[in-house]
């Protein structure tokens, strides 16, 4: 009987455990529903990475090589059990509405061995600078630990890799190893953003150009008098810079955010869920009508493919795709021809139930493939500039636009 309790307290604990980092990423209200043992169970079956302090990720760095000493070296023997991130291991979860990546598919790699030798001794050279990062105190960007061990050989994938290996290992986002993302996304609208600590900045302080977006954001009001319908995202910094400094944005009565570099980096999707959740407008994106902005917009619904262990509260399940591909109005000589390149991230696509069984997506994916054809934003361009019109179409659900 003692035996039976232990096992209800300690499912207990483990489902208040995740039930607890949910509230942290801002998602406890979506999965309120859900009782522990059925958390539990999403616990066991994914890999879903957890923001820990220094201490903790040190301690499993420790747990990893197998001591505490200051230096980590690739002795012979040191394995790791590295989790399967091939595609193959991901699901669509329709209980969390996010990408996941499965539990059980190991890879194992040891220093020494003639097959994975190299790979284990990167992982450890990664290992060896994640720690001295953490101990510092100081965060610091991927992109210069090439160049902190030969091994490397100053290979930008080969550290990144290395990262999300280690993030799999230790169940962490790349934040709790204090590594930093280039490139932070930028926003532009009638927004006041209150910090963790009480103060309150507004957006339009920033100037024309909007404000970038950052950490620390509590929460996210619209300024007195300002009417915010709902958020346009778009993928191209011309195009947001053409946005921004326009009146469109004010015709519109929108916000217009981009992510940094045009990409959807992890803070740039989880500055852009607050903001969907503390305006409660709807969410609008402008990509290019390629493979490429196609898959930026699936990381954006879905969750990232690259890291599905880390998408808890950094996907907007109903974001919606302004499409223009197949539209009569666009001229032939306004569409490209598809690359190599882009058939692969298609077929890549297609090979994604969650992605070809949205009704939008499949109909755009599938337009590409059979007329093999893409087109940019640019393109809407040719229709009207700046394309406020088709933008209205797009979004003319809304009446009191």
């Amino acid at each position: 009987m003692a035996a039976a309790e232990e096992t209800a307290v300690g499912t207990a604990a483990e489902g208040s455990d995740l039930r607890s980092f949910f509230s942290t990423r801002g998602v406890a209200a979506d999965l309120a529903a859900l009782d522990d043992q059925t958390l539990k169970a999403l616990d066991e079956k994914y890999i879903i990475a957890r923001d820990l302090d220094a201490a903790t990720v040190l301690s499993k760095i420790h747990h990893l090589v197998g001591h505490s000493e200051a230096s980590i070296v690739p002795y012979e023997g040191l394995s790791y059990q590295l989790p399967c991130r091939d595609p193959g291991q991901h699901e669509y979860d329709p209980t969390l509405r996010q990408l996941c990546l499965r539990r059980g598919k190991v890879e194992t790699c040891t220093v020494g061995d003639p097959r994975t030798s190299r790979k284990a001794e990167i992982i450890t050279a990664t290992l060896s600078l994640v720690k001295k990062t953490v101990l510092s105190g100081h965060r610091s960007f991927s992109d210069g630990l090439r160049y902190g061990d030969e091994v490397f050989k100053q290979d930008k994938k080969t550290v990144d890799d290395a990262l999300l290996d280690i993030c799999c290992l230790l169940e962490c986002p790349r934040a709790s190893l204090k590594m930093l993302e280039l490139g932070p996304g930028t926003v532009v609208g009638p927004l006041i953003f209150t910090m963790e600590d009480g103060a309150e900045n507004h957006c339009r302080s920033f100037g024309p150009s909007g404000a970038r977006v950052h950490e620390g954001i509590s929460n996210i009001t619209v300024e007195q008098g300002a009417t915010v319908n709902f958020i346009l995202l778009v993928q191209r910094d011309d195009v947001f810079w053409d946005f921004a400094r326009s009146q469109l944005r004010h015709e519109l009565n929108c916000v217009v955010m981009i992510g940094g570099d045009g990409e959807p980096n992890v803070m740039t999707r989880a500055f852009l869920r607050k903001l969907k959740d503390c305006l409660s407008v709807p969410v609008y994106a402008l990509t290019d009508s390629d493979p490429e902005g196609i898959s930026i917009f699936c990381t954006y619904k879905f969750g990232s493919a690259e890291m599905p262990f880390d998408n808890v509260g950094l996907t907007i399940p109903d974001i919606k795709l302004i499409a223009y591909i197949g539209d009569d109005a666009l001229h032939l000589s306004h569409l490209q021809p598809l690359a190599k390149r882009d058939r692969s991230i298609l077929k890549g696509l297609c090979a994604q139930k969650h992605v070809i069984g949205d009704e939008q997506l499949r109909e755009n994916i599938h337009f590409m493939m059979n007329r093999g054809l893409k087109c940019k934003i640019e393109a809407l361009y040719y229709l009207q500039y700046l394309p406020t019109d088709y933008i209205r179409k797009a979004v003319g659900n809304l009446e009191d636009i």
